[in-house]
């Protein structure tokens, strides 16, 4: 908002855009810069909080994230999977940190029932986009139950489909009833 007030206000040209911009108070530029820094701001790495699906080896990550500068207290795990958890447990017990947060719990409940909000949301789901993984069901709890702070950032690997192998008619009836059914709704819109 400054420099765009700046440019017009001290600009030597003679137009419009110079009169219509010498016109607001600047008060109303000071008083939105007050408003975005309390809002956005910066963090550094030790204030972020971050969030990740666990997997069996669980510590890989959180060496990652720690070795970064975000603080252990400050990096959640998930892992639905009981042997998967237990084996990440396990994987911490060699480890610099052998209490990490780790939740033996579904991400996207914990989106619905926790008002938790995190920084850096890291979906490591190693699948395609439509698969039985239900990978952008996870983005959509996230985004829909208010769980990541703004500015925030959702970090994924999701794949596309592997079409070598007889599965690609699956994702064409996929597709197709996704359009059809898009084009009807379009239609009772109208």
């Amino acid at each position: 908002m400054r420099k765009i007030y700046d440019y017009y206000t001290l600009s030597e040209d003679i137009s419009q855009n110079r009169e219509e911009a010498a016109k607001i108070n600047i008060s109303y530029i000071t008083n939105w810069e007050k408003l975005h820094d309390s809002l956005i701001g910066t963090k550094k790495p030790e204030e972020l909080t971050v969030c990740y699906l666990s997997g069996p080896e669980s510590s890989n990550d959180f060496k990652e994230l720690t070795n970064l500068g975000i603080l252990p207290q400050n990096i959640w795990a998930f892992e639905s999977d009981t042997q998967a958890y237990k084996q990440a447990l396990a994987d911490f017990e060699q480890g610099e940190y052998p209490q990490p947060r780790i939740l033996k719990q579904n991400i996207e409940t914990f989106f619905q029932q926790t008002p938790k909000k995190f920084d850096i949301v890291y979906i490591d789901a190693c699948g395609s986009v439509p698969s039985v993984q239900h990978s952008l069901r996870c983005v959509f709890t996230l985004c829909w139950n208010h769980r990541l702070n703004s500015p925030g950032v959702i970090i994924t690997n999701f794949a596309m489909p592997d079409i070598t192998k007889n599965t690609i008619n699956d994702y064409y009836e996929l597709v197709s009833q996704y359009l059809f059914l898009r084009n009807i709704h379009l239609k009772i819109l109208k």
